[in-house]
C-alpha cells in the first residue's frame, strides 16, 4: 500500500517537475530569440560585442541545461531509475556554462583550478561510465 502511494506519489512530483521545467525551456528560449533579435536590431554594423557574444552564448547554454534536466526526468519517468551518465553529462555542460560566462579579470586563481578540477573529475567520471557500460 505505501509503495504504491509512493510510487504515485513519485509520478506526480516528476510530472509537475516535467512541465514546470517545459515551462521554463520555454520561456528561455523565447528571451534567447528576444535577445539575440534585439541585439541585431540594435547594432549598427554586424560587428558584434564580445561581451554580448558571452551574453547570448551564456544564455544559449543555460537553456541547454534546462533541455538535457528534461532528459533525466524524462529517463526518470519512464525507468524509474536515474541515468548518472546524463546526470555527469549535465553537470559538465552545466560547468562550461559557468566557463563560458566567467570574467577571467576577476576570477581568482583558486577558482580557476576548483574549475579546472571539477572538468578533470567529470572527464574521468564520463570515461569510466562509458567504460562500465561497454
Amino acid at each position: 500500500m505505501i509503495e504504491r502511494f509512493a510510487a504515485a506519489f513519485e509520478r506526480l512530483a516528476v510530472g509537475a517537475l516535467l512541465l514546470l521545467l517545459m515551462a521554463t525551456i520555454l520561456f528561455g528560449t523565447v528571451i534567447v530569440g528576444w535577445s539575440l533579435i534585439d541585439d541585431l536590431l540594435h547594432t549598427r554594423e554586424l560587428v558584434a560585442e564580445p561581451k554580448v557574444l558571452f551574453d547570448v552564448f551564456g544564455l544559449f547554454v543555460a537553456v541547454l541545461v534546462g533541455v538535457e534536466l528534461l532528459k533525466i526526468l524524462r529517463h526518470l519517468m519512464v525507468s524509474h531509475e536515474v541515468n548518472t551518465a546524463l546526470v555527469v553529462q549535465t553537470a559538465l555542460i552545466a560547468l562550461c556554462n559557468k566557463v563560458i560566462t566567467l570574467n577571467l579579470s576577476e576570477a581568482s586563481w583558486t577558482t580557476l583550478v576548483a574549475i579546472a578540477t571539477l572538468i578533470l573529475a567529470l572527464a574521468a567520471a564520463i570515461h569510466a561510465l562509458g567504460t562500465r557500460q561497454a
